[in-house]
């Protein structure tokens, strides 16, 4: 059976806004984040002609001192 249009809208979890972690369990939201090291020799030896044209700012960037 195929869902409507609005069967589907209905799924969607409600937020407060696009941090809102509400939906997800405590055990998850308070675990310690790990952020991956980056490997110098990899970042070195990507081919940066794949990122030609390529342009990210991030609309919630506050610069420093701002």
């Amino acid at each position: 059976m195929e869902m409507s249009r609005r069967e589907k809208m209905d799924a969607t979890p409600m937020s407060k806004n696009r941090r809102d972690t509400c939906n997800f369990d405590k055990e998850f939201t308070k675990m310690p984040t790990d952020m991956t090291p980056t490997d110098k020799l990899v970042i070195m030896n990507l081919d940066q002609d794949d990122f030609l044209g390529f342009s990210y700012t991030n609309p919630q960037y506050v610069a420093p001192g701002n």
